[in-house]
């Protein structure tokens, strides 16, 4: 018995250890199969600011950057605003003729930006108080009535009151 108590004490103290030195690369990795969703609202219009490369996009009242990813925002040949990456193409809907590069979400469309967050949190040290820290995520799922799907991700840094994309996945329709 005495055995099987020692081996728990050890285990304990390790798994700790291991949790404050890599809790947020266990975090990080945990998050990229499933988070916690905060709330989530429908996406009204969509713009985008900057030179093609880069830039912001502008989903209704939220600012969420195209960096660092080499993502190109622009038109395409039949007057849509459009997203382009790794070589697939994802329109939008419909250019504005009052805005350069801004359109609204398509009736039939399924447009959502969620705020999620992950499930697992990490000790920090601030000084002499211990903070739970967990990353916040942006996820905007659009999904047209052709089939076609788009998904994108980013983090967001509070302290810098700054977001980061992650992840862009372009699906094309069902042939």
């Amino acid at each position: 018995m005495r055995r099987i108590l020692i081996i728990l004490l050890i285990l304990s103290v390790t798994m700790s250890i291991l949790w404050i030195f890599a809790g947020r690369q266990i975090s990080q990795f945990v998050d990229q199969f499933k988070m916690a969703k905060v709330e989530s609202y429908a996406i009204h219009s969509i713009a985008y600011e900057g030179t093609g490369d880069g830039g912001t996009l502008l989903i209704d009242d939220h600012r969420l950057t195209l960096n660092p990813t080499n993502a190109h925002v622009g038109s395409t040949k039949d007057n849509q605003l459009a997203l382009a990456y790794a070589g697939k193409v994802f329109a939008f809907g419909p250019l504005r003729s009052s805005e350069s590069l801004a359109a609204d979400a398509e009736s039939g469309d399924t447009a959502l930006l969620a705020l999620q967050r992950s499930y697992l949190r990490w000790p920090s040290f601030d000084g002499s108080r211990l903070n739970w820290n967990g990353p916040n995520y942006y996820r905007l799922a659009w999904n047209k009535q052709t089939g076609a799907k788009l998904e994108m991700i980013w983090s967001i840094d509070d302290q810098k009151n700054a977001t980061s994309l992650i992840r862009i996945e372009i699906s094309s329709a069902a042939r």
